[in-house]
């Protein structure tokens, strides 16, 4: 009985001393909540708390370290150290207290919002402030706005372009907001600028030459030097009498050569300098560089017109009187200048017209609806040329509707525009026209394309593919410390009366014509390439070709053109080697494209 008594006591000792199991975290007294914020500038942030026994604590982020990484039972204290927000985006770290023995951890959520990014001195706030107002109500893809990190204290260049590159990053959903090189966006199309001397438009006044554009090439391995393209007709250009096509070999006596001819372009942009200045004429395919003497290119301010050249073209063996005119930039200043040039015209009983519009990058869209009038007619009044389509919000507040533009008609979504309807009066009221075309052939121009055949007008082109903007903008400007600040967004789609306006990679040319590697003859003429094909063109009504290829909807690239034979033949045809000189560029030798154009495709608003 003893013995038992033992074992059984035995047994009891040993149930007696057995611990229970721990439960919980072993952390007590602690005053955190649900999550500790975190100062976004940084900071070191305490925590204390009871523990149990042992432990040990750890970081999910590097910018959420701890100092106190261990600690014994008892009070204890949890440091930690919170680094700078630099990021645009809310952050969240988790530190883990495990204290020894114990089943479960302690977590902590630390949070820190987003950082303080403001990289500028904040000067422009105020016009950047005004500019997301206006980008967020009419930008054509405005929701995407508001998912992006803005900081107001950039300078207003860099904060607008802020905007375009964050909606661009999602998706790329501004795609048509830009002119493309391939796969790389070149530039985009919406603007923000300043009264800066860049930012001047058709019809303002400009300080310079009167230059307009050059490039630097070398005839026949023999003569180098620069040749002017195209000259701004009351320029000091113009008074000197520089005209298209003239040879400069050298500048204030220094001769033109692959080395210093972007310098001395650029000095023949700025005048103020002497030229040696020469013609060119030809030996069959050999060029013939003539001496003009030497001539003072001055420097002036003068205004810049739309118009750089009008001419009739009569062609009586043909019974064909073609009009041919330069439009440079659609611009409401010179209208006026539009209606009487067509007035003219339509007086020495013109019936075919080329439209020139290889150098023209858009401009007013009311401008456009003028032109579009005066080559149309009484017979098409009323029909739609444009009809534009906005960002969602605007869609839904106007019923669906964008807004129609429709020839002839004075009363616009714009507001009352007289010319548009006295365009009637000058009206040439054809149904066919021919138009020269290249890569800065864009926006308002191509909307001439468009809307024209979306009334089914026959328009034949001829040069190179256009730039492909099928969008419009809407400016609106207002003034900051004397300084005149000017926004042309991206706003609408653009698409004509068919509902036509898919055209983001431009209109390929009816006849592919490249003048690129021809030298400059004068606009409007047979020595000018893309004016001779367009002549041919225009009075037989035969698309031409180049002699000995195959018939064709597009010419040979490479082709140098000629005379074609005065009789008539169903198809026009045009030989190699004649009156167009082949030259040599120097390098990538297109010098700096000059243009004082208000942004193409703006639908100006005050």
């Amino acid at each position: 009985m003893r013995r038992f008594f033992l074992i059984l006591f035995a047994a009891l000792s040993l149930l007696s001393c057995r611990k229970e199991p721990l439960v919980g975290t072993g952390i007590d007294s602690f005053i955190w909540g649900d999550e500790v914020q975190a100062d976004r500038a940084g900071e070191i942030i305490d925590l204390t708390f009871t523990a149990s026994d042992q432990w040990t604590a750890e970081s999910s982020e590097e910018w959420c370290s701890v100092v106190t990484p261990k600690g014994v039972a008892g009070a204890s204290l949890l440091r930690l150290s919170i680094a700078k927000n630099e990021n645009p985006e809310d952050r969240t770290a988790e530190v883990i207290i495990k204290v020894n023995s114990y089943p479960e951890q302690c977590i902590i959520r630390v949070v820190q919002k987003r950082g303080l990014t403001e990289k500028g001195d904040g000067k422009y706030r105020e016009i950047n402030e005004w500019v997301v107002d206006y980008m967020k109500a009419n930008y054509l893809w405005n929701k995407a706005i508001d998912n992006i990190f803005l900081d107001y204290s950039l300078s207003y260049e860099l904060f607008f372009t802020s905007i375009l590159d964050g909606v661009a990053a999602q998706d790329d959903i501004n795609h048509d907001d830009g002119y493309w090189n391939g796969k790389k966006r070149v530039e985009y199309y919406s603007q923000l600028l300043s009264n800066a001397p860049s930012s001047k438009a058709a019809g303002q006044f400009v300080t310079g030459s009167g230059v307009y554009r050059l490039q630097a090439v070398n005839l026949a391995s023999v003569y180098m030097g620069i040749a002017l393209d195209a000259i701004i007709p009351g320029s000091p250009a113009a008074e000197a009498g520089l005209v298209r096509g003239d040879f400069i070999t050298a500048v204030d006596d220094v001769p033109v050569d692959q080395y210093n001819y972007s310098t001395l372009g650029t000095k023949i942009y700025e005048g103020n300098v002497n030229l040696s200045l020469n013609s060119v004429a030809w030996n069959g395919n050999t060029p013939v560089v003539s001496p003009k003497g030497t001539v003072y290119l001055a420097r002036n301010t003068f205004e810049d017109p739309a118009i750089y050249a009008e001419k009739v073209v009569d062609m009586p063996e043909y019974s064909k009187k073609i009009g041919y005119l330069l439009y440079m930039g659609f611009c409401m200043d010179y209208d006026e200048a539009l209606l009487d040039a067509f007035a003219r015209f339509k007086e020495e009983g013109v019936n075919e017209l080329i439209l020139d519009l290889r150098y023209n990058n858009g401009g007013d869209v009311l401008s456009s609806l003028v032109l579009s009038t005066l080559i149309v007619g009484q017979n098409k009044k009323g029909e739609v040329f444009l009809e534009t389509t906005y960002n969602q919000d605007r869609m839904e507040a106007n019923g669906g509707k964008g807004a129609i533009y429709h020839i002839g008609e004075s009363n616009t979504p714009e507001g009352e525009y007289a010319p548009i309807a006295q365009a009637l009066n000058n009206a040439l009221g054809f149904s066919r026209l021919y138009l020269i075309t290249s890569n800065y052939t864009a926006s308002a121009s191509e909307l001439i394309i468009n809307g024209l055949r979306g009334m089914d007008i026959e328009v034949n082109t001829v040069g190179l593919r256009t730039n492909g903007k099928n969008v419009g903008m809407e400016g609106i400007q207002r003034t900051f410390h004397n300084y005149l600040f000017q926004l042309y967004p991206v706003t609408c789609y653009l698409k004509n009366g068919k509902g036509f306006g898919d055209y983001s990679d431009g209109f390929a040319p009816d006849l592919e014509v490249n003048d690129s590697s021809v030298y400059p003859g004068d606009f409007g003429t047979m020595s000018d390439q893309l004016s001779y094909v367009a002549l041919l063109w225009a009075r037989s009504g035969n698309m031409p070709r180049p002699a000995g290829s195959p018939l064709s909807s597009a010419a040979s690239s490479s082709a140098f053109i000629s005379a074609a034979s005065s009789s008539a033949s169903t198809t026009e045809l045009w030989e190699t080697g004649f009156k167009a000189i082949p030259m040599e560029r120097l390098g990538d030798s297109e010098l700096e494209f000059v243009s004082f154009r208000r942004p193409g495709g703006a639908l100006v608003r005050p």
